[in-house]
């Protein structure tokens, strides 16, 4: 009982970060590298602190069902697949702190991202892609049974830095598109009053030409 309750949260845990940081992907990406509002400054914020939460849970949850299996059986912690997921809970640990002391405050400044240097915004795109990898693919190696002792952990891990690199792509792409559509000029919004003097001055403009 107590160990289907560790596991539940410790899913839970997982699927709630998740879910948040693929919603705060989709919110970065609308932006187009523009300066935040100070709304959404205030929602990155706080979507951070309640990842952060999860984080906290998935290592205290995550440890309890180490022991608890290692109690009942040894063999438990010599699986290859176990260490792999705690090198990929370890990186996105540490690249948290990365996150919040180096990418939050960047995407917070009052230029936006596509003001940024281009090692700035590399650093952003590299530290933003193996957040979200790693929250994946530990998710994935939670529920992977078919890979207990069948799989090595260079195997694993090999995976885990070839989706990292794909990922990473798409992010300095998505860089490179800001870039691209913040040179665009703005097109002023047409109004009512706009389309009245058009139509007014094409009317009388054959007048003007008979003249």
């Amino acid at each position: 009982m107590m160990n289907s309750i560790l596991v539940y949260i410790h899913l839970l845990a997982a699927c709630v970060a998740i879910g948040i940081l693929l919603i705060q992907d989709y919110a970065l990406f609308q932006t187009n590298g523009r300066r935040l509002t100070a709304l959404e400054i205030t929602e990155l914020h706080l979507n951070a602190r309640r990842v952060s939460v999860a984080l906290l849970l998935l290592w205290v949850t995550g440890i309890a069902i180490v022991i608890k299996g290692y109690v009942g059986s040894p063999d438990y912690v010599i699986n290859p697949k176990l260490w792999a997921k705690l090198s990929v809970v370890v990186v996105l640990t540490i690249n948290g702190c990365v996150l919040h002391s180096f990418c939050f405050p960047r995407l917070c400044l009052p230029h936006g991202i596509n003001d940024l240097a281009n090692t700035d915004k590399v650093l952003l795109a590299f530290s933003g892609s193996l957040s979200t990898t790693s929250w994946l693919y530990a998710s994935y190696l939670g529920i992977a049974r078919h890979w207990n002792f069948s799989m090595t952990y260079i195997d694993v891990m090999a995976i885990y830095v070839g989706t990292f690199l794909m990922v990473f792509t798409i992010a300095c792409q998505c860089l490179w598109y800001f870039a691209k559509v913040s040179q665009i000029p703005v097109q002023p919004k047409r109004t009512a009053i706009d389309n009245v003097k058009e139509t007014e001055q094409s009317a009388t403009q054959p007048l003007h030409d008979t003249q």
